[in-house]
């Protein structure tokens, strides 16, 4: 976690506070301070298994005081603009290798659903995972579903649980995707970001990379209303209501 260089610079020491979920409500734990151009790094082996009960757990910058347990995440925001912001940094790491993507998340919306093409399965000697990550405001954490299909001829492959509130790992090898296959994962009642992980079984390499909404590729125009379009056209060709 570190602050950019460039401009909206915020000056004062900062509180980073740990959220962590209990199905319930939003916990809170100050977790350290870190200053103006200071760099932190925590992993999981510096944090209790108890923060980590869901998969997930929260680091919240501010300059204010944070006093829980909280019935919804905080919505205050720090600076002024958004861009540039500091910018946090999450991975994954072994002895030989790391890897690691932009870490900043906002909570999505509790009623939504998730369409994207996955084309990072890589073959070989690699074991490959779909991450999906999820953050609501609401403390509870509801099971919803996600199905796979090969969007080439709309065949469904398989189907798996995923969780609000929550980091779900679905290993992909054993669904079968063909190199000649461009994977197609739809969940029709819940929202998530996902990341598909590769890991080679002799442990030199790691990958990860994460799909964008369908609205991040639509430069003028209502952003939203072409993502409903493209997200009707696909979950009508899939049959998933």
């Amino acid at each position: 976690m570190a602050a950019n260089r460039w401009e909206n610079r915020v000056k004062s020491e900062l509180n980073v506070y740990l959220i962590w979920n209990d199905r319930n409500l939003w916990n809170v734990d100050l977790y350290s301070k870190i200053n103006f151009g200071e760099v932190i790094r925590i992993t999981t082996e510096d944090i209790d298994h108890k923060y980590m009960t869901s998969g997930v757990c929260l680091f919240y910058p501010t300059t204010e005081e944070l006093i829980g347990p909280l019935d919804s995440l905080p919505t205050t925001e720090v600076w002024s603009s958004r861009i540039p912001e500091w910018r946090c940094t999450t991975g994954f790491y072994n002895k030989n290798a790391q890897t690691s993507y932009q870490g900043e998340i906002f909570p999505l919306p509790q009623k939504a659903n998730l369409l994207t093409f996955h084309p990072f399965i890589q073959y070989g000697e690699v074991d490959n995972y779909l991450l999906v990550l999820n953050i609501s405001k609401d403390p509870a954490i509801k099971d919803s579903t996600i199905n796979f299909f090969n969007s080439v001829d709309l065949h469904k492959k398989g189907i798996a649980t995923v969780s609000t509130n929550s980091a779900t790992c679905i290993p992909l090898n054993s669904i079968g995707y063909l190199p000649t296959d461009l994977p197609l994962f739809i969940s029709p009642s819940m929202a998530g970001i996902p990341f598909g992980l590769g890991i080679s079984r002799d442990g030199q390499m790691l990958s990860m990379e994460h799909t964008h909404p369908p609205a991040s590729f639509v430069l003028f125009g209502n952003r939203n209303a072409v993502q409903g379009k493209i997200k009707k056209t696909w979950f009508n060709k899939a049959g998933v209501s």
